[in-house]
């Protein structure tokens, strides 16, 4: 095998290309593998600076102070699994996903998945109760600071973390996630 691999020049791969290309079924496949390996190289780039997931690494705690004036603690929720979504009032694709949440939320009661919203990078928090009022959030909105920013390693809006049930950090993303994204993420989707 080694020996015919090693006999392989451009002009067979060019070859081979084409052949593959012939084939509807077989470009299809080929067209899928390519938009696949983009993708995965852009959310790992995208999240190589974030903690680490696998549920290998415990959750940072935090209490922070929500719009509606009460406090949340994350090690209140230990028990249940969380979504903490990391977002700005004024970034476009954090107002794009904000439906996917609350659909979430609507599908998935309290006590199967706590959700916390987290402000950061935001200028008055008139402008974090705008962007809750604007989409008729119903899930806790918890304003954010500085040092979560730091312990949760944000550099980016929207970033998803799901903690598991433990308080470990299951998984993580930056960016858009639609709502089956966010379903196939967190816990009890099957």
């Amino acid at each position: 095998m080694i020996e015919r691999l090693k006999g392989i020049n451009g002009t067979t791969l060019a070859n081979l290309y084409r052949l593959i290309r012939s084939r509807w079924w077989s470009s299809l496949l080929l067209d899928g593998a390519m938009v696949l390996t983009l993708f995965w190289g852009i959310t790992a780039w995208q999240t190589r600076d974030l903690l680490p997931g696998g549920a290998q690494v415990p959750a940072p705690g935090f209490e922070l102070s929500a719009l509606d004036g009460q406090s949340y603690r994350l090690d209140e929720a230990r028990g249940t699994p969380v979504l903490l979504y990391f977002f700005a009032p004024w970034c476009g694709v954090c107002n794009l996903s904000a439906h996917n949440l609350e659909d979430l939320r609507q599908a998935r009661g309290e006590a199967e998945l706590v959700i916390y919203l987290v402000a950061i990078s935001y200028s008055n928090v008139a402008s974090v109760q705008d962007y809750a009022d604007r989409h008729q959030l119903s899930m806790p909105i918890l304003l954010g600071d500085e040092r979560i920013v730091r312990d949760y390693r944000i550099a980016a809006t929207p970033t998803y973390y799901v903690i598991d049930s433990q308080g470990r950090i299951k998984d993580r993303t930056v960016g858009y996630s639609s709502e089956l994204g966010l379903r196939w993420r967190t816990p009890g989707f099957f």
